[in-house]
């Protein structure tokens, strides 16, 4: 867990402002409250890249929302398509020999 001091060392212009902006709007979800916030691994790598997007590109929050949201997708996609490729693996041969052929014939069309 990292706390709002420790996070708030990792970028040079970043503020507590910015974080308590960041987390009103649902975009980080500390643990605690106020200064005894405590932030996840995931919320730490968001920090860095929410003040990417809004200090050093200069996207506006509406566009940070966006990008944020769709970053969020893609992680939530490859979660699922990794528990697909688990259960496709935990499958008899004939199977996922049956699956592999569907797939190249999907593939070509």
């Amino acid at each position: 867990m990292t706390t709002l001091a420790e996070l708030l060392s990792l970028h040079d212009r970043l503020t507590a402002m910015h974080v308590e902006r960041w987390v009103a709007r649902g975009l980080l979800r500390p643990t605690g409250s106020g200064d005894a916030w405590s932030f996840e691994q995931i919320d730490v790598a968001r920090v860095r890249l929410l003040a990417e997007l809004e200090g050093d590109i200069g996207f506006d929050n509406e566009a940070v929302e966006t990008i944020v949201g769709l970053v969020d997708q893609v992680h939530t996609l490859r979660g699922q398509l990794d528990l697909l490729a688990h259960a496709i693996a935990a499958q008899p041969v004939e199977i996922r020999e049956a699956l592999a052929a569907a797939l190249r014939r999907l593939g070509r069309t």
